[in-house]
């Protein structure tokens, strides 16, 4: 692997704030803050730590260059938000991270799926392009139009 996969914890929080700049909390569900973030998705009564939901740092040589929050309900991953510090974009770290979570999610989690999903906006670019290098296609737009709907299938 390429990647270090380590659990969130607080201690990560002052470096994945520094993640979230502006055209980070343009495209994710961020606006807030990270922790206020986190905290809200823990709190949905289906959501098990761990289990059925993990947030990991995904760092390079041992220095954070990501965060990834995703959860599996009946064999499907959703990946909810996958955010690369900005010194790292453009780099093709996101396709890399996507690839080696996709083919390394029973190392890395414990589990296995047989379809990942993803929602990006429609106005992010940079997202739809690492997402389709790494085999998601597009699959529908919301009914608003305010997002659109990828996915992966396990071949």
């Amino acid at each position: 692997m390429i990647y270090q996969w380590t659990d969130y914890s607080p201690e990560y929080l002052s470096v994945i704030e520094t993640f979230l700049d502006d055209t980070a909390r343009t495209f994710t569900g961020c606006d807030e803050g990270w922790q206020e973030y986190y905290e809200c998705l823990l709190k949905e009564p289906s959501v098990c730590l761990g289990k059925n939901f993990w947030t990991k740092v995904i760092s390079l040589d041992e220095c954070p260059i990501a965060v990834i929050a995703l959860g599996l309900e009946d064999g499907r991953l959703t990946v909810s938000e996958l955010i690369v510090s900005h010194e790292m974009r453009k780099k093709g770290h996101g396709t890399k991270i996507l690839r080696e979570l996709l083919m390394s999610t029973q190392e890395i989690f414990g589990v296995s799926f047989r379809q990942a999903f993803a929602v990006i906006f429609p106005d992010n670019h940079a997202s739809q392009r690492a997402f389709e290098k790494a085999g998601f296609v597009f699959e529908s737009a919301h009914p608003d139009g305010d997002a659109w709907n990828y996915v992966y299938d396990c071949i």
